[in-house]
Parts: C-alpha cells; sequence; structure tokens
C-alpha cells in the first residue's frame, strides 16, 4: 500500500512540475497575441519564451533598460497587478529575412494606452523579441 501511494504521489508532483510547451510564434502578430495571453493569465514564464536571452526592455522615457530574459521578466511582474490585460495591434511591420521592425499600438483597457517600438528577430523555429520599447520613442 505504501509503495503505491508513494508511486502515486510522486506521479503526481512528476505531472505539476513537468515543463510547458510553450508555442514559438511564427509571426510577430502571433507574438503579440500570445503575449496578451500569457499577460492576461500572468504566466510571467511565457512571457519569457517570447523574449531572446540577450533582450533589452526599455523601463522608462530616460532610457533605463532591463537586460536580458530574466531581468525582463522580473520587469513585467510589475506591470501585473490586479486582473489587467492588454491588447496589441502591430500597426508597421517590416520584416527583412530573419529581422522585423515593428511600431505597435498597445491598449490596458481603462488603464493606459501608448505606442510601441520593438525589433524582433526569427531564432529557434519562432520570432523573439531582441528590443521591446512600450514607449515608443
Amino acid at each position: 500500500m505504501k509503495a503505491v501511494l508513494l508511486v502515486i504521489l510522486s506521479t503526481l508532483s512528476f505531472l505539476a512540475n513537468a515543463a510547458i510547451d510553450y508555442e514559438k510564434p511564427q509571426t510577430p502578430s502571433e507574438l503579440h497575441q500570445l503575449f496578451s495571453e500569457y499577460f492576461a493569465n500572468k504566466d510571467i514564464t511565457g512571457l519569457g519564451t517570447l523574449f531572446h536571452e540577450d533582450a533589452v526592455f526599455v523601463l522608462d522615457v530616460e532610457g533605463n533598460l532591463a537586460k536580458g530574459k530574466e531581468a525582463i521578466k522580473q520587469s513585467l511582474k510589475g506591470y501585473m497587478q490586479g486582473d489587467v490585460e492588454i491588447v496589441t495591434h502591430g500597426t508597421s511591420i517590416h520584416i527583412n529575412g530573419d529581422t522585423a521592425l515593428i511600431r505597435s499600438d498597445w491598449e490596458i483597457p481603462n488603464v493606459q494606452s501608448g505606442m510601441a517600438l520593438e525589433v524582433m528577430k526569427y531564432t529557434d523555429g519562432g520570432w523573439l523579441y531582441i528590443i521591446d520599447n512600450p514607449n515608443g520613442f
């Protein structure tokens, strides 16, 4: 009986800690959709999958940066207080090979809106942020 219980607990523990297989966005617009989905679900790990290891995130109008995926994930946590969602629309997308320059409008409904400038790169089978500047300057 103890052996069966141990096997069941081990299996449940494994399933609870199993890695989630996150989608790799195949277009810059799909990256925006996944960002919105992960943001609404407060899935910081999912958000992290959308950034290149060496990506930068522009934090403010002074140009302060979060450098690297882990620093960006920590910065994004601060935006996910309460029940929030974000909607992003690419207004100008220019792709040259594996690099894309995007201007997008974004909105956290009834809270804040703005225009972002982004550089994305197609690598390892999906698009990733290289530079994300939600301040749009």
